[in-house]
């Protein structure tokens, strides 16, 4: 699922908490990106900026859920995840036996998933985390190959916990 579907279908609870925390804790990179998406539209980030807090989410879930604005949504759910959820993605990859620089970023990613440790990860994840950041983090954990891999697939068409479809 590419990142403009992921905004198309995101669960507003977990929209709010991600918007709120970018707003709050990486300002530079939201601005950044309210200037970027701004630009898409041929706005004055400005005219974005002087909207109320309801109403700059509201227009961003907009213009994030837009195929053009997906390199925008995928560093921004990038930057969410590794900086916010570094624990979240840690453990997953630990479970998971993939080699990572301890700040859950990786270089070598495996070409198939151990199906045990992978229903481990993520029941883990399910018990530690919220269902819609959970479901945010898997799909973007199968976008980090081209085809992403069938045991991770088949979760993700699969298990009810799942948010994103």
């Amino acid at each position: 699922m590419k990142s403009y579907t992921i905004f198309e279908k995101i669960d507003e609870e977990t929209l709010n908490v991600f918007l709120e925390w970018m707003r709050n804790q990486e300002r530079n990179v939201y601005r950044a990106a309210v200037s970027e998406l701004a630009a898409l539209k041929k706005l004055r980030p400005i005219y974005v900026r002087q909207k109320p807090v309801a109403e700059q989410f509201a227009w961003l879930k907009k213009m994030l859920a837009w195929k053009p604005a997906e390199t925008i949504g995928d560093h921004l759910l990038q930057v969410w995840l590794v900086r916010k959820h570094t624990d979240m993605l840690v453990s997953f990859l630990n479970t998971l036996g993939i080699e990572h620089n301890g700040q859950g970023v990786v270089d070598n990613l495996p070409d198939s998933l151990d199906p045990e440790k992978l229903k481990k990860g993520v029941d883990d994840l399910f018990e530690k985390y919220p269902a819609g950041t959970v479901s945010l983090y898997l799909h973007m954990f199968q976008n980090q190959t081209p085809d992403g891999w069938a045991e991770l697939q088949e979760v993700l068409d699969t298990d009810p916990r799942i948010t994103l479809r």
